[in-house]
């Protein structure tokens, strides 16, 4: 809670310390982009001369995948392995607060942008079903060096979730404002979530004996930010 409110003030303190040549508020615009997040719809407002806000939310499309991956189980009194077949579901929906902070004025359209992303924490959404496992009462899918648990009828449903509160820092070029009609811009940057959690809607995760390193796992042990490129078309209210 305290980085979330250290986070809140910063923001609140480039906005409040930047040289305010014209006054707050004054002009309104929306934007429309796509890239990693998917697809992006804004509210955008100067602050300052040198500081414009974007605030908006962004959806990702169901895009899906699929990956291997070995569960264990009991059966006729002996541990077992096989293998499953596991579908990853990168869909989700987030909403976000970005400050343009240009370093130059607006008039030089080179700015750094900082902010937060909120919502969606479900990463991954991992799915699936084994009829092996069904036949046996259940069992456990290895992730890495631990266990998502199937219930009894062999299904999977679980997922990679990260924090909530997402800080954000990136670099881009052009006005969130435009000076006439449309315009164009862009940013790269990362959203910090640090090392993404295994949940499971079926109980609890477990330590696993032995180490499956797939695709999942691949994602949880190396996504500690989520790189952000996004093409945005700005339009200008008034």
């Amino acid at each position: 809670m305290m980085k979330k409110i250290t986070v809140i003030f910063a923001l609140a303190a480039i906005a409040l310390t930047a040289s305010a040549e014209q006054p707050v508020f004054n002009h309104l615009g929306a934007g429309v982009g796509v890239g990693t997040n998917g697809i992006s719809i804004e509210v955008t407002t100067p602050i300052t001369d040198w500081v414009q806000m974007r605030a908006g939310v962004s959806f990702m499309p169901g895009i899906t995948f699929n990956s291997d991956a070995e569960v264990s189980y009991t059966a006729a009194g002996m541990h077992r392995t096989s293998s499953v077949d596991l579908k990853g579901d990168l869909g989700r929906t987030q909403g976000q607060v970005i400050f343009n902070v240009y370093l130059m004025t607006t008039r030089i359209p080179l700015y750094v942008a900082v902010g937060a992303y909120f919502g969606g924490r479900d990463l991954v959404k991992i799915t699936g079903h084994s009829d092996e496992l069904e036949q046996v009462g259940g069992g456990d899918v290895v992730i890495g060096d631990y266990t998502i648990p199937v219930d009894s009828h062999g299904n999977v449903d679980g997922g990679l979730r990260v924090k909530s509160f997402r800080p954000y820092v990136g670099l881009g070029w052009g006005k969130a404002i435009p000076g006439k009609l449309l315009n164009f811009s862009m940013d790269l940057g990362v959203q910090i979530h640090g090392t993404p959690e295994l949940y499971s809607k079926y109980g609890t995760i477990n330590t696993a004996d032995i180490d499956d390193d797939n695709t999942f796992n691949k994602i949880r042990d190396k996504l500690k930010v989520y790189p952000t490129l996004t093409f945005r078309l700005g339009f200008r209210a008034f």
